[in-house]
């Protein structure tokens, strides 16, 4: 059983009230390294298998555990979003094995999927620079993320990949040629992204790898062919990493 499973598990499993008087108990249940927290503290850390762990307070009440999976490069192109979603998949596959498929879905720029359990809601969250595993009382509060500006004019299949697996639930983005006239939908929503193409439709479902994304963009980006240099897009939002002009909504 690999580290990531066995605390899974025990976080899975244990039933608490959120008390900080409870919290060197369920730190040595878990397995990590009880380290007490400084008086006026908001956060600690613990020592613990694969990462560093830790805890949030707000007086006397724990508001979040977290275990770090992986700390990398906060690279921001559209390969190292694909590598993120990569790290993501693999880590959520391996969460599934113990808890069945996450029920608390959240795809966008730095996106989570989370497990209901005894103690509240345990999610993996893929954000730039880390990997973490949280456990919290309730889903957690999806910040606004910067957006990353994209060179018009950049190759489309990359950007586009690293566009699809950044759009949160509720996005549509619609491609456009010169005349205005739709040649590509893309529509997200909680358990996949659904792209139509001059009257094809197939969806990916959420979340997705990085490969899954690169290989979209990719027969997307061929099937457009040398239109692809003639496109915009129109959307409600801007679209990070997405080397298109974005279009008036009247376009």
């Amino acid at each position: 059983m690999s580290a990531l499973t066995r605390t899974v598990t025990a976080l899975a499993r244990i039933r608490w009230a959120w008390s900080a008087d409870e919290l060197e108990k369920l730190v040595t249940a878990v397995g990590w390294v009880w380290r007490p927290p400084s008086e006026g503290t908001v956060s600690c850390r613990f020592d613990a298998d694969p990462g560093s762990a830790g805890a949030f307070f707000l007086g006397s009440e724990v508001t979040a555990l977290f275990l770090s999976l992986t700390v990398r490069a906060e690279a921001a192109g559209p390969e190292a979003v694909l590598a993120r979603r990569d790290g993501f998949r693999a880590a959520v596959d391996q969460v599934a094995e113990s808890l069945g498929p996450p029920s608390v879905l959240s795809p966008g720029p730095d996106p989570s999927a989370g497990w209901r359990v005894s103690a509240g809601v345990l999610e993996i969250v893929d954000r730039p620079g880390v990997l973490d595993l949280w456990l919290r009382p309730e889903p957690r509060r999806v910040p606004p993320s910067p957006i990353v500006p994209a060179t018009v004019g950049a190759a489309l299949a990359p950007g586009l990949a690293a566009a699809a697996a950044s759009l949160p639930a509720g996005t549509v983005v619609f491609l456009v040629d010169a005349a205005g006239r739709v040649r590509t939908e893309l529509r997200q929503a909680e358990g996949g992204l659904t792209v139509a193409v001059d009257g094809d439709e197939v969806v990916l479902p959420w979340p997705a790898a990085g490969s899954a994304y690169r290989e979209l963009a990719s027969g997307l980006a061929a099937r457009l062919g040398d239109e692809a240099g003639e496109l915009s897009y129109r959307s409600d939002r801007e679209v990070p990493h997405l080397p298109l002009r974005r279009a008036h909504p009247s376009v």
